[in-house]
């Protein structure tokens, strides 16, 4: 089975694979694409997570258009809001003994909580959506039957909220390292997050898995995806068969024609 990815956008989804990409909007259009080859760094640890994330930004964020703008707002405030957050991390440390982890929890919890009041409500739906899609794909649901995709989980084991609840609480083991190891700190834990998310993910009904998951599907639970509608699971659908069609053509093996 092909495996996917995906990531929510303002107005639809956005679904990947290693050769292919596809995006689907509200508005009924449909764009595919090549995925670009991993190169060297795409397989180290960490850093296969960064060029995978920035890989992702440039699909959803760099293309043109009207629904495009509005993909680009939002990471303007996203970016804006993270900035200011962290400003207000590093004023902390200097209100008593405790201060190097309220650093890192308190813009971390505010991050989450000022997204999901300032951010569209139909992002965290669609990201409900492409959840709901990717778990179908894996149990063989056919993306043209929407009400059985709904009925899918939309908490998700592969979810970048895992690794980012799991960067969390490395963040809180590190809050009071020197500046000077914290850059190394922050990449050696996020290089063993994603690993430990990944196998987590491929083993998940092990107890360690669960355990090292509970808190990430929680917080996908109760903040960062929703329940979506019936058109917004429609959109994700469209984008994941569309993803996997491209995927298939790519890798298709010509067949020889003889002589």
């Amino acid at each position: 089975m092909t495996k996917v990815g995906g990531q929510a956008l303002a107005d639809g989804v956005l679904m990947r694979t290693d050769r292919a990409w596809a995006i689907a909007r509200a508005d009924g259009s449909v764009e595919v694409g090549r995925a670009a080859p991993p190169g060297r760094l795409g397989r180290v640890p960490g850093l296969r997570i960064l060029i995978g994330v920035a890989r992702a930004l440039r699909l959803a964020f760099g293309r043109r258009g009207r629904t495009r703008r509005l993909d680009r707002r939002l990471l303007v405030v996203v970016l804006g809001l993270e900035s200011v957050l962290v400003a207000v991390g590093l004023l902390l440390p200097g209100v008593g003994p405790q201060a190097g982890v309220w650093a890192v929890v308190v813009p971390w919890v505010l991050t989450l909580a000022v997204l999901r009041l300032a951010t569209p409500r139909a992002l965290w739906r669609y990201h409900g959506a492409e959840h709901k899609a990717v778990a179908a794909h894996e149990h063989g649901v056919p993306m043209d039957d929407t009400a059985s995709v709904l009925r899918c989980s939309r908490v998700h084991d592969r979810c970048g909220t895992n690794l980012v609840f799991l960067m969390l609480l490395f963040g809180v083991l590190f809050a009071d390292v020197p500046g000077v190891v914290q850059v190394p700190a922050f990449l050696g834990s996020l290089a063993v997050s994603a690993e430990l998310v990944g196998a987590a993910a491929s083993r998940p009904r092990a107890r360690r898995s669960r355990l090292l998951l509970v808190g990430g599907r929680l917080v996908q639970r109760l903040v960062t995806t929703a329940e979506p509608t019936p058109a917004e699971q429609a959109v994700a659908c469209r984008a994941l068969a569309a993803c996997v069609a491209e995927h298939d053509r790519l890798t298709a093996v010509p067949i020889p024609v003889a002589a």
